[in-house]
């Protein structure tokens, strides 16, 4: 008999439901209802710092695939909402377990999926669950709207053109009460007019874009201002002025608006909130619905009229540029992983029609954007033969599938390596909560200790300092635990990337002569990061 154990907890907090006290239910309920079962026989699967609102969790898919590759006759978790918060999630998870014919148990609410009766109630919990979830959010959005109302900067990085003031006030019971307002840096601001001005007159990011390089201008941070940067200037509503044209445009756009339209003076600049989302490593733009609006307390920069301009000409060059973007170069392979040394992407430019090479394609040659823009004052890096180089770049990718090539013998080691470390920190992880575990003990030792003295300063004060001595080793401990933890979660991924690379590579030759060079194009992709040109040689990234 086999048994996976799953445990989740979104973050740290040092008491409660912790990752190891999870675990450690889970495998003292199988001794005590399957005895048969050995320690070999049990497959653990740790996220920590991770929620419970969709699947998108490392150990969690690192599960899922196990139990498509093996028969296990039970998952098994200390609480239904470990697995998930999702009731559609949810329901699939157990329909796919029951093909499996996996079983499912909850040791906390006694739930046992083999059971027509525990498969009810489970599915009536996670209607709860869901709820739940559902009432969190509606919470968090209701304070969001309160904020928005105030008008307050929220911190984070304060937009060119602004500096961020404190600003404190008492209230009626006599308490300080501090927010922060952003205030206009002139200076700065001038660079933002100048933006929308030139914006508005050339109509086009790429050309604003080549204007700042080929006249040397540069962002506050002295850095050369990328198309991305000037669209988030741009698009960002804190310039606009909050007046009749940008309440139609945000309640056009179906954004939640807390203001009315005859409260507005035309002075006051806008504030928005909830336009990203906080994901683990980045932050994802949400749509203009889960936007919300308000007057804020700065002075508007741009008259709403305007702003809402650039927003239609910039979406109305995304939609032309949907086909721009594609690769027009029917014949380049590396287009959109080649980069210069200087680091900006090479494009393809095409040689006249009547240049061929052997194989009768049109012939080209990738250059460097950067250099091309500034009309060489930003970079000189010799051009490269397109053709040429996109066949020497398939010879040496073909040249690591070949049986004497170390590279995949390179990665299975490894990954080899990989689950070694693993298996030593998971090791170290019993050692240091064992420690833990025997501190707190004294912690609560000394305490009692101390409840029975006859209050001798000395001797309490001293009971102070151990006290307070093994609470500061308890910490620094948990903070390892932590550590280790993390790393061993980021290692478990890179190994199933490792494997996927492997499987990529292998595959290639065999089909390269069926596909398109769109196909070949894409493919490449998947496997390379990227291929930097340093005016001599080219040099291979690959992925993972």
């Amino acid at each position: 008999m086999r048994i996976a154990i799953y445990s989740r907890k979104s973050k740290w907090t040092g008491k409660g439901e912790s990752i190891e006290n999870q675990l450690v239910m889970c495998k003292e309920y199988v001794r005590a209802n399957f005895s048969e079962v050995k320690e070999e026989d049990i497959s653990d699967y740790e996220d920590e710092g991770f929620s419970g609102k969709n699947t998108t969790r490392p150990q969690f898919q690192r599960m899922m695939m196990d139990l498509r590759k093996e028969h296990y006759d039970y998952l098994i978790c200390y609480k239904l909402d470990r697995l998930g918060r999702n009731l559609f999630d949810f329901v699939t998870l157990i329909e796919e377990l029951n093909q499996w014919k996996t079983s499912f148990i909850s040791i906390k609410e006694r739930f046992d999926t083999s059971t027509p009766i525990g498969r009810a109630m489970m599915y009536f919990t996670g209607v709860l669950a869901q709820m739940e979830r559902e009432q969190i959010a509606e919470r968090v959005r209701d304070n969001m709207l309160m904020l928005a109302r105030s008008g307050r900067w929220l911190g984070g990085t304060t937009p060119l053109g602004f500096h961020s003031k404190k600003d404190e006030v008492i209230t009626w019971n006599n308490k300080k009460k501090t927010s922060y307002l952003l205030t206009v840096n002139e200076e700065e601001m001038t660079m933002v007019r100048f933006i929308y001005r030139e914006f508005l007159s050339r109509q086009s990011l790429s050309q604003l874009n080549t204007y700042f390089l080929q006249n040397n201008i540069k962002t506050r941070n002295s850095k050369e201002y990328q198309i991305s940067t000037i669209r988030d200037i741009l698009t960002n509503p804190v310039y606009c002025t909050a007046d009749a044209e940008a309440y139609d445009y945000f309640l056009q756009l179906g954004c939640q608006v807390c203001i009315e339209k005859d409260e507005l003076e035309g002075k006051q600049g806008i504030i928005s909130y909830g336009k990203t989302s906080s994901l683990k490593y980045k932050n994802k733009k949400e749509a203009p619905t889960e936007w919300i609006i308000s007057v804020a307390k700065h002075k508007g920069i741009i008259r709403g009229r305007d702003w809402v301009r650039v927003q239609k000409i910039l979406y109305a060059n995304k939609k032309k540029g949907d086909c721009f973007r594609k690769v027009q170069n029917p014949v380049s392979l590396l287009s959109g992983i080649l980069y210069c040394k200087c680091g900006y992407a090479m494009r393809p430019k095409n040689y006249p029609e009547d240049r061929l090479d052997e194989r009768g394609n049109r012939t080209f040659a990738y250059i460097c954007s950067q250099k091309e823009k500034s009309k060489r004052k930003n970079c000189k890096t010799a051009n490269i033969h397109g053709n040429t180089l996109d066949q020497l770049i398939l010879k040496e990718v073909f040249a690591y599938t070949k049986p004497d090539n170390s590279m995949i013998e390179n990665i299975g080691k490894l990954r080899d390596g990989l689950s070694a470390r693993q298996c030593d920190a998971g090791n170290e992880i019993v050692m240091l909560n064992n420690i833990r575990n025997e501190k707190e003990n004294r912690i609560k030792q000394l305490i009692v200790s101390l409840s029975k003295s006859d209050g001798n300063d000395s001797f309490v004060k001293y009971i102070e300092e151990q006290v307070n001595q093994f609470d500061t080793e308890c910490k620094e401990i948990q903070k390892r635990i932590t550590d280790i933890s993390l790393t061993y979660r980021n290692e478990a991924f890179d190994q199933s990337k490792m494997d996927r690379l492997v499987d990529q590579i292998g595959s290639f030759p065999k089909s390269v002569e069926l596909l398109s060079v769109h196909d070949i194009r894409e493919y490449l992709r998947s496997i390379i990061e990227k291929v930097v040109w340093d005016g001599v040689d080219a040099h291979i990234y690959f992925r993972y």
